[in-house]
């Protein structure tokens, strides 16, 4: 079984990965856009992007794989004929989508409120981090889900996240390990941790997920006590309510108490 260092120590890796992403995304858009021409100076600046986002998204997928298979090796499981997943492709057309919105239109719809384009490239550059971060990260998250979903000896995985995930993140990191059905969870398994899992994630995310090769995987961090803040704040509601009265919980108190370990 991995060390309870691996799942952070992954999640780190992959974290630096998008922090040098928005260096490249910020120097690109402020030295290459001219608020004064948007619509002119905007192909120049989406050609330089793509291959930024393209180069970023490949090298999550690495770290995505050699994660999968140390973890797999450290739960004492043979590399046997195992290959982790790629992927799926990141169309152009999607690509080029996801940056005009985040870019030229999200800096037209700020000037149509009235700021100054001083802002408005600021507001467009924070939407294109958080955009281009997600597809780049999209990589190695495939890797891990469709690893997961394709290895017979996988049975689940863990949702790990930063030191400060938003109220949903900390919902689903909250079940500790996900089995991927009924016959992986085992019949003695409680009932929370079955079900269609959550690899649901949201631009400026910095979770990850973590695969589990057995039916008594420890909880990662303070995954359990989370599970426990959940119980007791949502204690009468069921639902959609439930989900409420946690975010309410998290958004008031919860979240200013809660720091993700950097080191186990």
């Amino acid at each position: 079984m991995a060390g309870p260092e691996a799942p952070q120590r992954y999640r780190r890796v992959q974290a630096l990965a998008a922090a040098r992403l928005a260096r490249q995304v910020l120097q690109i858009w402020r030295e290459l856009m001219n608020p004064a021409k948007v619509d002119a100076s905007w192909p120049a600046v989406q050609a330089a992007l793509k291959p930024v986002v393209q180069e970023a998204r490949e090298q999550s997928a690495v770290l995505a794989r050699s994660a999968y298979m140390d973890a797999r090796r450290d739960a004492g499981i043979d590399d046997g004929d195992f290959t982790p997943e790629d992927p799926l492709p990141l169309f152009v057309h999607r690509l080029e989508r996801a940056l005009d919105v985040t870019g030229p239109v999200e800096f037209k719809k700020a000037i149509a409120a009235g700021k100054t384009p001083q802002q408005a490239m600021d507001a467009a550059a924070v939407r294109m981090v958080g955009s281009t971060q997600y597809l780049a990260l999209e990589g190695g998250r495939q890797v891990m889900q469709r690893s997961i979903e394709a290895d017979e000896q996988a049975t689940g995985w863990a949702r790990v996240t930063d030191a400060d995930p938003c109220a949903w993140c900390a919902m689903l990191a909250s079940r500790g390990p996900v089995y991927k059905s009924a016959r992986t969870a085992g019949r003695d398994q409680n009932a929370r941790f079955t079900g269609a899992g959550e690899f649901k994630y949201h631009d400026h995310c910095g979770c990850q997920a973590w695969p589990a090769f057995t039916h008594d995987e420890p909880f990662i961090g303070v995954a359990e006590q989370l599970y426990d803040d959940w119980l007791r704040t949502t204690r009468g509601h069921g639902g959609k309510h439930a989900v409420n009265a946690f975010r309410r919980w998290w958004e008031s108190e919860g979240r200013a108490a809660y720091t993700a370990p950097d080191r186990p």
